[in-house]
């Protein structure tokens, strides 16, 4: 049973990593985006 909650544990994390990863290439972008105004 411990070994089957392994692999959606690291699921978790992968999601988590990936939003984390939009929100801040979209921070990047929107900083970039003001500085070039």
């Amino acid at each position: 049973m411990t070994e089957h909650s392994e692999p959606e544990n690291a699921d978790s994390v992968v999601d988590a990593k990936a939003i984390f990863a939009l929100i801040v290439i979209f921070v990047v972008s929107v900083v970039f985006w003001v500085s070039q105004q």
